[in-house]
């Protein structure tokens, strides 16, 4: 009784030191486990804005997402809900004690697992880098110590890794179904692919923008580009196939994974995806 009456004060102290934190401008960062000052900026252009048809509610919730972070190591709040449901994961399979990604890897069973980053997850790169069954590639890379994967064609064995990690990618292929049962093949059974990808989640269907025939780029819609500005695009690798709608979940299941989704209660543009490779098949009839 004492034990649980313990517990019960040390969450109430830690809901009135968040609140308190929150009166006074200050947030956690789940990321570096700092608690600051977050900064603030517009991240979308006009260009951009117009190609996707966001309505301006949508506008501010994307801008939060990208544009509000941590003043002491650059995460955004996208990136901040990803390294919080990461470490809440890795909690949950093996018992880890880590309360933030930054000393998640102080643990020997944290530091046995097999990773895989997939492109960088942004700020969050250099503390996962603490692993050393880190897996990091990025797409095109042509830095001798950072190999070129494809996810519609990854070099990794079956059932290579507990955690896949992916950030803003899968919008980026030109087959997304082949690159989710990629995923899906190098995880060992139970793993676990932890992901974001932007979706405008009162729209029901995802919008196909392009996509490859014959090794050629086809275009059913204008060239729409992330991470820079139309000014600054020297290639395709910024190329969005997808705006994910609502049906997006429901083609993670079509693969063949559990999912769940972790939302943010005032921001519906926030949401991480935890999609789980079944130990065994299902068996559809």
């Amino acid at each position: 009784m004492i034990e649980r009456f313990n517990k019960m004060l040390q969450t109430a102290r830690r809901t009135c030191q968040l609140w308190s934190n929150r009166l006074r401008g200050l947030h956690h960062c789940p990321a570096c486990g700092l608690t600051g000052q977050f900064v603030s900026k517009r991240v979308l252009w006009a260009e951009l804005i117009a190609q996707w048809e966001l309505t301006p509610r949508w506008v501010h919730w994307f801008d939060q997402r990208e544009g509000r972070a941590c003043a002491a190591c650059g995460c955004n709040l996208r990136s901040g809900q990803l390294a919080q449901v990461i470490t809440n994961e890795v909690r949950t399979m093996i018992g880890a004690r880590g309360a933030c990604l930054n000393n998640l890897f102080d643990e020997p069973r944290v530091l046995a697992l097999s990773i895989a980053e997939i492109n960088s997850a942004g700020t969050l790169h250099p503390f996962l880098s603490k692993c050393p069954n880190l897996r990091y590639s990025e797409y095109g890379s042509t830095s001798p110590g950072i190999p070129s994967e494809n996810l519609m064609c990854l070099s990794y064995a079956d059932s290579s890794f507990d955690l896949v990690l992916t950030s803003e990618t899968l919008e980026h292929v030109p087959d997304l179904e082949v690159a989710l049962l990629e995923i899906h093949r190098v995880l060992k059974p139970n793993g676990v692919h932890i992901f974001t990808v932007p979706v405008v989640w009162e729209r029901p269907t995802t919008r196909q923008r392009a996509y490859i025939r014959n090794g050629e780029f086809i275009h059913a819609l204008p060239p729409s580009y992330h991470g820079n500005r139309p000014e600054k695009e020297t290639s395709g690798d910024y190329l969005v196939f997808y705006e994910f709608g609502a049906d997006f979940v429901e083609r993670c299941r079509r693969a063949d994974f559990d999912i769940r989704v972790v939302r943010d209660k005032r921001n519906p543009a926030l949401a991480v995806f935890v999609a789980r490779k079944q130990a065994h098949r299902r068996i559809e009839g």
